[in-house]
Formats: structure tokens, C-alpha cells, sequence
């Protein structure tokens, strides 16, 4: 199975102009990334995914009324007003976000990742607005399978993956990946407070930072509001804490990999990382699964991408008196970046 792949706005990056009724702000936000010209067709292409996902999307009543909805779903509609009622009362920025149900089926998109075999490192892209980034992304798998062959062809080490959610960086409201919807409580919540944390802060060209204080602040977030409804001591938050523990480890060995990695070497690193993975005593985690996941160069290094290690967030959290636009304030303060309100055609 091809392992998902979170991933803030780089995938996309641009809009595209279609003769379909948008919100305002959608529609200039397409002419002003349109007009870049930068790589016109890959950008109307991937513009039209994003444009055609906002205007199929349907609101969430009417998604909640339909007779094939499941037991699962119908339990995380229900739960998805008080959630955003919940971060927007803890300072993220909601605005208008998952007011509607994505009705396209699948990933949201497909990403590319390369890396180069002889100096272990991630090869790059750049977008406007979002900055550098370690992949590219495509709304047709058979795209991104072209740019894989391409890659490969000029010597780099290239997977592909499944993108099951994004965000927007708060410049319009994202519909919610109608694939959420089949997930657990904790992971459902987890997810949404990830995405949300992006809308609120975005530190362009920094993909590690993003999405390390994404991954943090997402889980933290998702453990307050879960016990809030069901307490401390309840079935769904000790789960969410055992999965955020395999998560640790799964990183923690990762990190190991990573600092082992030689040029000539890979391969043979990689098959001894799941020999290992088979062998560890997970909570949640199937050993079996890890172990047969699609262990390549390019995963591996992007893996660092969302370990949210590299900066102690959790002191950061905890002299920000957990309070959400203390940690923002922080953030901006001390990176050259923005968030994503001073620039929101949403409204």
C-alpha cells in the first residue's frame, strides 16, 4: 500500500481560471497565481484540482442526509462543528474551512519526492508564494508517475505518494477530504487541528518548520479536545496517546536511519530499517505493515519534513502557557515568515 502523505498548499501552488461560479477570492487568487507563469500547464492542472474539489464540494447537511453514509461518518460530521468551535476558541484561524464535504473520491492529490543516492539529500522545488519545498504534486497519479520516470531517468531516487489532506493556507475555505471522514475519533481530530494550525501560521520556504509545529500543536490540540468530551481516563484518548507514542518511535528510528545513511550504501540500510520495523513492539502500529511499507530513499528523508523534533516544541508550548496565538506570536517572531491573515481572500 502507498504510504499517505500530509502536506500543506506547495503541491498546488497556483490556481486555475474556469468559466464555473467560485467565491471572489477564489477567482482572483487564480488569476494572480495563473498570471506567474510558471510552469502554465502543470499549474492549470493542478489549479483545476483545487477548483474543481471547491465547486463540487456539498454543504455538510446535505451530506449528512444522504442514506449510504456510514456509521463512522455520520459520527464525525456530527462532531465536526464543536470541533472547529473548539479551535477557533483556542486561537486557530477556522474562518470558513470545512463548512463543506469534498465529493471527489481518493487522495487529494499525488506528490513527488526525489532524492540524490550519492549525497543522501532531498531534491527541491519552488513555488511563489509557499517557498521552497522537498516535493511536487499533481492531481492525476499517472502524472506524477511521469515525473517519477523523469527523475529516475536523470539519476535521482524518486517516489510517489498519496496525498490524503491540504490545506490552504487560510486564502480560501478548504472543503473537508470526504476520505476523513472514515477515520478514527482521535486521528479525524488530529488531522483537522493539523490542517487548521497551517491556515493560522506559514513560515515560507521552511516546510520543516510548518509542518513540525503542525504535527505537534495537531496532536496537542486533538488530546485537549478529546478529553474534554470524553475524559482522561477514556478509550479514545488512551489511543490517541499510544498512536502518538508509536509515532515518537517510528521517528526516533527514522532519525537513526538518517544519520546512518551512506552514498553506495542505501539499499542495504534500507532492508536492515525493516528487518527492525518487523520487530518492534508497537501499540497501534502493525509490525507487518511498516515493514512491507514502501521504504525508499526519498521516504525516508521526507520523513523528516513532519518530525517535529528539530524544534523543542513542547517547552515552546509550555512557556506559551498553551495558548495558541502566544505560540504564533513566538513563531513569527523568531522566523521571516507570515501568517496566513494578513493575506486571506477568503473573506
Amino acid at each position: 500500500m502507498a504510504q499517505e502523505v500530509h502536506l500543506g498548499w506547495g503541491y498546488n501552488a497556483a490556481m486555475a481560471i474556469h468559466c464555473i461560479c467560485l467565491p471572489p477570492g477564489v477567482a482572483l487568487l487564480s488569476l494572480l497565481l495563473f498570471l506567474t507563469g510558471c510552469q502554465t500547464p502543470w499549474l492549470a492542472t493542478n489549479g483545476s484540482a483545487v477548483v474543481h474539489r471547491l465547486a463540487s464540494s456539498l454543504e455538510i447537511g446535505v451530506v449528512a442526509l444522504r442514506d449510504d453514509l456510514g456509521e463512522s461518518a455520520s459520527a464525525r460530521l456530527e462532531e465536526l462543528p464543536g470541533l472547529l468551535d473548539y479551535a477557533a476558541r483556542r486561537g486557530l484561524n477556522v474562518g470558513h474551512a470545512y463548512r463543506r464535504v469534498d465529493q471527489v473520491a481518493g487522495p487529494a492529490s499525488w506528490i513527488v519526492a526525489a532524492a540524490d543516492p550519492a549525497t543522501v539529500t532531498l531534491y527541491r522545488w519552488r513555488f511563489p508564494i509557499v517557498g521552497s519545498v522537498p516535493y511536487k504534486g499533481y492531481r492525476f497519479q499517472h502524472h506524477a508517475i511521469r515525473e517519477q520516470k523523469n527523475l529516475v531517468e536523470a539519476g535521482w531516487d524518486a517516489d510517489v505518494f498519496p496525498v490524503p489532506a491540504w490545506s490552504s493556507l487560510g486564502w480560501f475555505p478548504e472543503p473537508l477530504p470526504r476520505s476523513l471522514l472514515s477515520l478514527e475519533e482521535h486521528r479525524f481530530a488530529t488531522t483537522i487541528f493539523h490542517e487548521l494550525v497551517h491556515r493560522t501560521v506559514h513560515i515560507p520556504g521552511d516546510a520543516e518548520l510548518n509542518e513540525g509545529l503542525a504535527t505537534f500543536l495537531g496532536a496537542q490540540l486533538a488530546e485537549q479536545w478529546l478529553i474534554g468530551r470524553h475524559g482522561e481516563g477514556s478509550a479514545v484518548v488512551m489511543r490517541h496517546r499510544s498512536q502518538q507514542r508509536d509515532e515518537l518511535r517510528l521517528n526516533e528510528l527514522i532519525r537513526t536511519l538518517r544519520e546512518q545513511l551512506t552514498g553506495g550504501e542505501v539499499e542495504g540500510q534500507l532492508e536492515q530499517f525493516r528487518l527492525l520495523l518487523a520487530t518492534e513492539p508497537w501499540e497501534q502500529f502493525s509490525a507487518e505493515e511498516l515493514a512491507r511499507g514502501g521504504w525508499s530513499l526519498p521516504r525516508v528523508l521526507l520523513a523528516r519534513v513532519y518530525d517535529p523534533s528539530s524544534v523543542p516544541w513542547d517547552r515552546i508550548w509550555q512557556e506559551s502557557a498553551q495558548d495558541v496565538q502566544i505560540l504564533v506570536t513566538w513563531v513569527r517572531r523568531h522566523f521571516s515568515g507570515t501568517g496566513a491573515d494578513g493575506g486571506s481572500l477568503e473573506r
